[in-house]
């Protein structure tokens, strides 16, 4: 025997109704926005924290824009460095001391290689760039940080973004930084030297304050946009939230600078320090988040290694030859090396002798993209175009017009010209980039007759891997070496680095 049983509303004593087919009848809500709460849905939620900060599990949702999409923000890597050269990359980096030391060893940078515990001293490294923190963007730091003992009396860690430091014997003057010291961890907020702090950070499993092993590697990962910092911290197993700051009252922002710079910095102020501790900063890398922007692997080289300049463990400052206030001295190319005056790198100024129609090939700039090692990153040379231009000089065009053709060689593994393709070696790759003519009676300072010669590569780019070279050659095909007549020329690569 059946059971039957009415469903009746509690508040209104009204029976539930059934379809013609004895189902319970239910009505379908066409009108979700309206009557959100008649609709069967799933709200999506993701963890920011585990209940590390306050001992409940953080869920927040994501965000739709006006036409329903969720919002996705992709990282831009605007900075990154690696600490595996043995001098300080001065073309990306200031440092800032007083009496105490730092050193760059293969695999770290390390502050207070002197071992000192001498009160008002200090060692501070920052970027040369910043690194802009507007809007609803984000801006975040990777530090892999280690250090030799635990934190002693006056003896202060920080690092994290600054506007710029000119001491380094005080705190950071404004910016988002993490504090170790005596006391332990902390995240700072500093709005133009006021600051605000998380307090010091409690242990993993929240009980006691943060502790670290010696000599291990650890990474603080920075995080702030214009109204808010959180501070993280992975020991390789797990990654947990240590602290959070909001808006500090009466700020607009959590800092005042607008535009940070990357830094590390040792102090000891107070008073000596109880021993002496050093920090190892292993690799850092910086991102910006909320906005997406296109670059090359190119552009980003260009952003991340320096534009025009040399390589961390390799050659410091420009790449081009170009001595300041002094001109060149002239030269006769060769096929086989660069001869002694012309421009070594990657462009600059020279000056050739000139020469008679001839079938020689001459290397008029020549440069070796750095080889890898333990101490030098392997970064290919990105080339994208060329512009070389040139005058006559040291005497007019005499009996017989002046015309070069210039080439572009790269590729290959030796200086030479002349090297042969094999298995362990390459010749030169070569393209063609177009002539250079003066005319019979040119005068001193007449540049060609068709102008500068300018080469767009951009939608083929030219690959030049680690140690590979690239050169810019040049061949008389019409001349007759007038006596004292030279070409002062200007070779200008464009280029980048991946």
């Amino acid at each position: 025997m059946a059971l039957d049983s009415n469903i009746v509303g509690g508040t209104s004593g009204n029976k539930a109704e059934v379809n013609a087919a004895n189902q319970l009848k239910i009505t379908s809500e066409l009108d979700a926005f309206t009557n959100p709460l008649n609709v069967g849905n799933l709200r999506i939620q993701t963890e920011l924290d585990a209940g590390k900060i306050t001992g409940v599990p953080l869920l927040v949702s994501p965000e739709l824009d006006g036409d329903y999409r969720t919002r996705m923000a992709l990282d831009t890597l605007v900075d990154e460095e690696i600490f595996n050269y043995t001098a300080q990359n001065t073309g990306k980096h200031q440092s800032v001391s007083t009496t105490m030391a730092a050193t760059w060893t293969a695999g770290q940078f390390t502050t207070n290689s002197g071992s000192i515990t001498t009160t008002t001293t200090g060692y501070a490294l920052q970027t040369y760039a910043n690194f802009p923190n507007s809007g609803v963007q984000t801006l975040s730091g990777d530090f892999e940080v280690s250090f030799s003992q635990q934190p002693t009396a006056n003896n202060f860690v920080e690092f994290g973004f600054t506007t710029n430091i000119v001491s380094a014997t005080v705190a950071p003057p404004d910016g988002i930084f993490v504090r170790a010291s005596a006391s332990g961890f902390q995240g700072v907020v500093s709005f133009n030297g006021t600051e605000t702090s998380t307090g010091v950070w409690t242990s993993f499993n929240n009980t006691g304050t943060f502790t670290y092993a010696n000599n291990k590697r650890y990474q603080f990962i920075v995080y702030t946009n214009a109204i808010s910092a959180n501070f993280w911290v992975s020991d390789g197993t797990n990654t947990w939230l240590m602290g959070s700051l909001a808006l500090p009252v009466g700020t607009g922002r959590v800092n005042m600078g607008a535009g940070l710079k990357a830094f590390f910095m040792q102090r000891i102020t107070g008073g000596a320090a109880g021993a002496a501790v050093q920090a190892a900063l292993n690799a850092y890398s910086v991102r910006v988040g909320g906005a997406n922007y296109a670059s090359t692997l190119a552009q980003t080289g260009n952003r991340l290694f320096g534009s025009y300049q040399g390589l961390s463990g390799g050659t410091m400052g420009g790449l081009a030859t170009y001595v300041n206030s002094t001109n060149p001295t002239a030269a006769a190319p060769s096929n086989t090396a660069l001869t002694a005056n012309l421009p070594g790198g990657l462009g600059g100024q020279g000056v050739v002798t000139a020469a008679a129609a001839a079938v020689t090939d001459g290397i008029w700039s020549e440069y070796g993209v750095p080889t890898p090692t333990a101490n030098v990153s392997g970064r290919r040379l990105v080339m994208t175009g060329v512009l070389v231009d040139a005058v006559n000089t040291g005497a007019a065009v005499a009996t017989t017009a002046t015309t070069i053709q210039f080439s572009l060689a790269f590729g290959h593994t030796a200086v030479s010209l002349a090297t042969a393709e094999a298995t362990n070696a390459k010749a030169p790759r070569r393209i063609a980039l177009g002539f250079m003519n003066w005319p019979i009676g040119a005068a001193i300072g007449q540049g060609p007759d068709k102008g500068p010669i300018k080469v767009d590569f951009s939608s083929a780019p030219i690959y030049v891997n680690p140690g590979e070279r690239t050169a810019l050659v040049g061949k008389f095909i019409a001349g007759t070496a007038t006596a004292s007549q030279t070409v002062t020329f200007t070779y200008t690569p464009i280029y980048g680095w991946e």
